[in-house]
């Protein structure tokens, strides 16, 4: 066992003394300098008051106001307010500017101590058309360029409604249309994994505005699909880390923005959408989808503005509602070839994979903003979110032989030598030809997620204050529900003995003619056509696995930043950040059950129809499990026979704990290097964050010598006990690590920019790896253990871009970066375990080699970005009503696997080389419509080694991926219109191969969807 840290758990650097009263005496110094600042402001005079667009009655976040003589500048902040402070005694021209609208300007006089209000209503010429018509996209894309040109480090953001209003309503589908981001749809076509900048998705973090989100299970990625998009304003990709930010994503930071009640002029505003998601009959689907063709997604926002205490639109609260039910259904093929790299290969395994599911989810999110004086604004938020599905059912049709490895021969393999090319296959009646059918469901799978959220601010012209803290819970059940995993195997009985034997079912498989719904035959053996040749699997006929999971995320941040009072624009600012995670695993109600060889055969159901069969006619009897069991258990207990052991088994092995807990503090500047001219257009942002993580991690793990068979059998929970009980483990682990960041930018224009940034940033091992683990191994005397002591993947990143910005309502950039990825893990031979009770196995396994996971190997990813946006009401006529964007992602990488084996960007599996996003739209009067295109590139995603030699002819792929979205809408009015979107309108599927392009391994077909809806604002 490795050792423990030399310090007690769990005593990070923001519970230490010298810290907090470190903390205590900063808090109570930066104060006092908050009210000299104020008392300074008022010596000088203070100017403040609202941006708005004149035609939406938005206000608008990030718009600039300045007085140029001065130069003094300050951006408009989230409740739609500026405030100039320290302004001299006398008139000023002050000029208000946003991307999209045409500038404002007024003059205004100030007195010393004078606080003086001037508020801006802007707008563009473009509003001749009546302002409902363009509100959304144009003004959501303004906002973000705005934002994005105001940034200090390089990051993109995108408005929610960006893309219309997309079939899901889930927050992957927006994400993955970002520069730098490239995704890999699940078996059901969903979109929540994505790579960022080549990195994998448990490898980044997501947050919400700025606090991270919990996982699920020993999953360390967020899952997008079981959030929905409404309850966001906006989303940024943070490419460009900075200390006063969390540091852990190796690619990049996806952090939403939740709606912000103040920048909305009126009093209240509602907004609905009613949507259908459909199946049509005159497009191909699976029977079973085409039994549940229609399914509704429903989202209502109300947001509003109230006068209390006496004062005027100081509170805000918003208010949406989500339910949504996601149906799918879909069709995959696997074909599985023998380990030959050159000439023709058999398949020694294919597989047809029928899969239906209805995701329901529903959310509630409920935010309140306060201010309380011009000086301090406290907000408080509530979010429930629920996803489930209680009806997912599978089913797999398998016939296989061998392995990937089992070389052909005349007598006793499965495969017959000489008799295969690259599209048939023939495989004889021996004992390893076996069918199996499996079908588990309904699949139980529950999600509850609840969130609380409370910020406040206290801006005292200088010295700015802010401080949250949040609450956040996760419980995920899932496993088999009331039903349970059924497997089904070939075989017929041996007529001597009158018993069921296992096998011996030969067939053909031919794709001369298509290969993605092959000829399949009998080659001799038991009838697989018949369902009395089959039977229950040996060890697993009928399994039910119920599992849970929690986690418990709390989190807690306190930052100052001081504006130093000297003609360079400078800001100073640190902070302290404090997280800790507890998650619990408990997996106690696992069961397997397997059958007597005796036994007679199951009833099948004859009304299931698969895809495959309505393609090939291929009739192969499929059993339902709900036929079988009550509530996941069986019905006839007289029929099955429960392994005990695994049970009692699975309480310790499946039952752990981990506690994870970081604190964080930071230092940095922020500011320009002059007061005007060329300095005033030359920024900076830098510093250094440190962090500190401790995990303890607890649970079970076996002994040594293992009881025998039949002592399980005899007394399972004895057995069980004496394998498990007694080696309980206690894992902790930490790391302490430092992460610089300097940010650069130059406004050579106004509208030309460009940036520099050097950053660190680190991605935490995962899980798993930190969880107690011990496999012996006898034979070769080495112990495999999991290593809590493992540091995190730590990557130096480069950014520069150029950033062009123009009218109307555009932008253009080009990015490049570099990333030296250092502390892979890999595995290696650690040393010899020592003698004595206290070697930590107690006592066990002394002399013996300790094998487990280090931090070693490294990589290097690299690559250019593109992105470009324009609407182009420049246009005449029909031609004004045009919008286009773009983005283009490509990457290079190459790294080391054990520290030894040198692997290309063909190599690497997980990155993703290439990316790419267009989106189409165009609008007359109250008609609009849209193209989304996305495509993601050919890349690895399994490499196979075996002893550190690789298996190219075993390694997979995914082939590119395009997919095609159309979209179009009719505004009757604000308050209603109507919307009809397709999803994969080219039923675009997923497919991989194995060894070269000419191995198609597996094909998954998610089919086309249509969405029908009704939407409206008032």
């Amino acid at each position: 066992m490795l050792p423990a840290p030399d310090l007690p758990f769990l005593r990070c650097c923001v519970r230490a003394g010298a810290r907090v009263r470190f903390l205590a005496g900063l808090l109570a110094f930066l104060t006092g300098i908050g009210l000299s600042a104020v008392r300074a402001a008022e010596a000088g005079g203070t100017i403040s008051g609202a941006v708005s667009n004149v035609q939406t009655g938005n206000l608008l976040e990030g718009a600039r106001v300045e007085i140029p003589k001065l130069g003094l500048s300050v951006l408009v902040d989230a409740t739609g307010r500026y405030l100039l402070s320290n302004v001299p005694p006398g008139t000023h021209e002050i000029v208000a500017s946003y991307i999209g609208l045409d500038p404002m300007r007024q003059t205004v006089t100030v007195a010393s101590g004078q606080r003086v209000d001037r508020s801006f209503d802007l707008t563009s010429g473009i509003y001749k058309l009546e302002a409902f018509k363009v509100t959304g996209e144009r003004e959501g894309n303004a906002a973000m360029i705005t934002e994005k040109k105001n940034a200090d480090n390089v990051k993109d953001i995108i408005a929610m409604d960006s893309f219309g209003y997309l079939p899901n309503m889930s927050a992957g589908e927006v994400v993955m249309r970002l520069p730098g981001v490239a995704g890999s749809p699940t078996d059901e076509g969903l979109a929540y994994r994505f790579n960022m900048r080549g990195m994998d998705p448990t490898l980044n973090n997501v947050t919400v505005d700025g606090q991270s989100m919990t996982t699920l299970g020993t999953n360390r990625s967020f899952e997008l699909q079981s959030i929905t998009g409404t309850m966001f304003d906006a989303l940024e990709l943070i490419k460009g880390h900075t200390p006063d930010k969390g540091a852990d994503s190796l690619g990049g930071t996806i952090n939403f923005k939740t709606k912000a009640t103040f920048t909305m002029k009126e009093k209240s505003r509602t907004t609905y959408n009613f949507s259908t998601r459909w199946a049509p009959p005159f497009l191909e689907q699976t029977p079973l989808r085409s039994q549940h063709r229609a399914h509704p997604i429903l989202n209502v926002a109300h947001q509003e503005v109230f006068d209390v205490f006496g004062d005027t639109r100081n509170l805000g609260v918003s208010l949406n509602l989500f339910f949504s039910e996601n149906a799918v259904g879909g069709f995959a093929n696997i074909f599985d070839y023998t380990n030959i790299a050159n000439g023709p290969a058999p398949v020694w395994d294919y597989q047809t994979w029928d899969n239906i599911n209805n995701r329901k989810q529903m959310s509630l999110n409920l935010k309140a903003d306060y201010r309380w004086s011009q000086y301090t604004r406290f907000s408080l938020g509530v979010t429930g979110n629920d996803n489930f599905e209680r009806m997912r059912r599978r089913v797999t049709v398998r016939a296989f032989t061998g392995g990937a490895t089992t070389v052909p021969n005349a007598t006793t393999t499965g495969v017959v030598p000489g008799l295969f090319t690259d599209t048939v296959t023939v495989v004889r009646p021996v004992t390893a030809a076996q069918i199996d059918v499996t079908m588990d469901g309904p699949l139980n799978y529950y999600v509850r997620m609840r969130r609380l959220d409370a910020t406040g601010e206290h801006n005292y012209g200088r010295l700015l204050i802010e401080y949250a803290g949040s609450l956040s819970t996760t419980h995920l059940n899932n496993g088999n529900g009331r039903g349970g995993t059924l497997n089904m195997r070939s075989g017929g009985v041996n007529p001597a003995t009158g018993l069921f034997v296992y096998g011996g079912t030969g067939w053909i498989l031919d794709r001369s003619q298509n290969r993605e719904h092959p000829i399949f035959v009998q080659n001799g053996g038991p009838d697989f056509t018949d369902p009395n040749n089959y039977r229950p699997r040996p060890t697993d006929g009928l399994v039910q696995q119920r599992n849970e999971n929690d986690q418990f995320l709390k989190q807690a941040r306190i930052d100052f930043r001081y504006t130093l009072p000297i003609a360079m624009p400078t800001n100073l600012k640190t902070g302290v950040h404090w997280r800790e995670l507890r998650m619990d695993d408990w997996a106690g109600d696992r069961h397997r059950w397997s059958v007597a060889t005796s036994a007679a055969p199951l009833p099948h159901d004859p009304t299931y129809v698969s895809y495959d069969r309505v393609k090939t006619g291929r009739a192969i009897p499929v059993w339902q499990s709900h036929m079988f069991t009550t509530d996941g258990r069986p019905t006839d207990a007289n029929y099955w026979v429960e392994d005990r052991y695994y049970n009692e088994q699975q309480k310790y092995t499946g039952t752990r704990w981990l506690t994870e807990e970081i604190g964080a503090t930071y230092l940095m500047a922020q500011g320009r290097l002059g007061a005007d001219g060329w300095g005033r257009r030359t920024g900076y942002l830098g510093g250094v964050r440190w962090e500190r993580t401790e995990t303890l991690a607890k649970g079970w793990v076996r002994s040594r010598a293992l009881s025998t068979t039949a002592q399980q059998q005899a007394d399972p929970i004895g057995s069980a006990t004496r394998d498990y009980a007694n080696n309980y483990r206690l894992n902790p682990g930490k790391y302490t690590k430092a992460f610089p960041s300097f940010h650069a930018f130059h406004d050579l224009t106004k509208d030309l920019k460009v940036r520099a940034s050097y950053s660190t940033s680190y991605g935490r091992p995962p899980i798993s790896n930190l969880l107690p683990g011990e496999t012996p191994a006898e034979a070769t005397r080495t112990v495999t253990v999991n290593n809590p002591g493992l540091g995190p993947y730590t990557s130096t990143n480069w950014d520069a871009t150029v950033e062009y910005y123009f009218e109307p309502v555009g932008s253009f950039t080009v990015g490049w970066f570099h990333k030296d990825i250092r502390d892979f893990i890999i595995t290696q031979d650690v040393g010899t375990i020592d003698d004595g009770l206290d070697n930590g196995y107690n006592g066990e396994y002394s002399g013996w080699t300790m094998r487990t996971n280090v931090n070693g190997g490294n990589a290097t990813a690299q690559g250019w970005e593109f992105a470009y946006s324009q609407q182009f009401t420049f246009l005449p006529g029909l031609l004004k009503g045009l919008a286009f964007s773009a983005n283009y992602t490509w990457i290079d990488t190459h790294g080391l696997r054990d520290g030894t084996l040198y692997l290309t960007r063909r190599e690497v599996a997980g990155f993703i080389p290439h990316a790419m996003n267009v989106t189409l739209s165009w609008r007359y009067r109250k008609f609009s419509t849209r193209v989304l295109y996305n495509r993601t590139g050919e890349h690895i995603t399994t490499f196979s080694v075996t002893n550190n030699v690789p298996n190219p002819a075993l390694h997979q792929y995914r082939f590119p991926m395009t997919t095609l979205n159309w979209g179009m809408g009719y505004q009757v009015r604000p308050a209603m219109g109507f919307s009809l979107d397709v999803a994969n309108l080219l039923n675009e599927p997923q497919q991989f191969y194995i060894g070269h392009k000419g191995r198609v391994r597996r094909s998954i077909y998610n089919f086309v969807t249509v969405t029908l809806g009704v939407n409206g604002r008032f």
